[in-house]
Formats: structure tokens, C-alpha cells, sequence
């Protein structure tokens, strides 16, 4: 189990706006390896309870709130990310397990006994919690991403464009683009990540003419363009 707490904020920036600040963290940051020439793709299959508890917490602005995720990067990947994200106090706690496509599969059906037979505290911890307050997977939200990372503080600088989605849990390892678009090209989130400080080089490549800080949720976006 991978548990990391760091900060995370978020920015909304123009086409000209990223193709300027990927130049300039070029010089200041390494290109991420899974990068291709566009970047690469993200999907996720996200939980929620059977009150949607947690998209109505961030919808509200609770300060206190988490998200359930299964990750993936490709419809061919043999393991999944089982993630748990939580906000608290302005930091971002983010834990994740490595789950088999096997195992993954049965979550699409909403079977996580698996979860309880592993040794892992975070695995027996979320499949009470998700039992209990009877979690199933609501929809597949799907984005571009293009990375710089750096190896100190685990910096991450990403941008998100071309937001998608999928109403369907069972197409999250399907090869067909079921994919509705959610938003234009040109709506681009910027997100920096890190823990303790930021350099100032990558500061100054990032620059300081960035709209104000955004509270932005790519699975409430889906879900209220599903109509909820």
C-alpha cells in the first residue's frame, strides 16, 4: 500500500498558456516517462456510496472529504490503481493499492470480498467501508494528461485536457472509445503537486499570472453532466 500526503493545487489555463509553461518547465523539470507525444491517457471507475455521499460533500464544500477511485491506463493493463484520495485542512492524502484486472473486474460487479481476505490494514479498511455504507461504481471518467516530474519534495506539474466520460462501469477495460466528451479541448487543468516546498525555479517556469486556485472535481463534472 502506497500512502503519500501532500499539497495539490489546481489552476484553470489556456492552449497558449500550457504550450508556454511546458517550455519553460522543460528546462527546470523532467518529462515524465509515460509521456508520449500528447502525453497519456488516465481513466478511473469511480465509487460512490448509495446516498452519493461523497459527491454531494464536495458539491457542498466540505472541508473534510475523500474519493474512491480504480485507476488504469490503458484497456490492456493487467493491475489497477485502488485508490482512496481525502482532503483535510488543505493537504491531499492519497492511498492506493495494486489490485489485479481479475480483482478489478469483480469490482465493476460491486464484489469486494477480495478486499477482506488480503493482509493489507488499507484493503480490510475499505472493503468495511465499502460494504457498509453499500459503495457501487457510478461512472468512467476519462482525461489526457502530460506530466513533468522532479525527484525531490515528489513534485508533479500535470495538464488535463479533453475531459471524457463513460455511464457504464463495464466498458472501464473496454478497447472501443465509448467516451462522450465532457468539456472543449481548449478547458485545461493545471495541477501542482508536492510535499514540504516548491522550488523557486519551477515557481518562476509555472509564473505568477494564474487565475486563483480552483476547486475542481473531474468526477462531479462527469456526474452533473450525466444529469446526476
Amino acid at each position: 500500500m502506497l500512502d503519500v500526503t501532500r499539497v495539490e493545487k489546481k489552476f484553470q489555463i489556456d492552449p497558449v498558456g500550457m504550450e508556454n509553461m511546458k517550455e519553460r518547465l522543460t528546462r527546470v523539470m523532467t518529462s515524465d516517462p509515460h509521456n508520449g507525444p500528447d502525453g497519456y491517457i488516465v481513466r478511473s471507475l469511480y465509487f460512490d456510496s448509495i446516498y452519493n455521499k461523497d459527491y454531494f460533500a464536495k458539491a457542498i464544500g466540505v472541508d473534510v472529504r475523500k474519493k474512491i477511485r480504480l485507476r488504469i491506463y490503458s484497456s490492456q493493463d493487467k493491475n489497477a490503481k485502488l485508490e482512496v484520495k481525502e482532503k483535510a485542512d488543505g493537504m491531499q492524502r492519497k492511498r492506493s493499492l495494486s489490485i489485479t484486472r481479475e480483482e478489478s473486474e469483480k469490482m465493476l460487479r460491486a464484489d469486494y470480498g477480495f478486499l477482506a481476505q488480503k493482509e493489507d490494514a488499507f484493503a480490510q479498511a475499505l472493503y468495511y467501508l465499502m460494504t457498509k455504507e453499500v459503495y457501487r461504481p457510478k461512472c468512467i471518467v476519462e482525461y489526457d494528461r502530460y506530466a513533468f516530474i522532479h525527484p525531490d519534495n515528489n513534485i508533479r506539474v500535470t495538464f488535463d485536457q479533453n475531459l471524457r466520460m463513460d455511464a457504464d462501469p463495464n466498458d472501464m477495460f473496454n478497447p472501443v472509445n465509448k467516451m462522450i466528451p465532457v468539456a472543449e479541448s481548449s478547458d485545461i487543468t493545471l495541477e501542482v503537486k508536492y510535499d514540504g516546498f516548491l522550488y523557486s525555479s519551477i515557481k518562476s517556469a509555472i509564473g505568477d499570472n494564474l487565475s486563483i486556485n480552483i476547486s475542481s472535481s473531474k468526477y462531479c463534472r462527469v456526474r452533473e453532466h450525466m444529469g446526476f
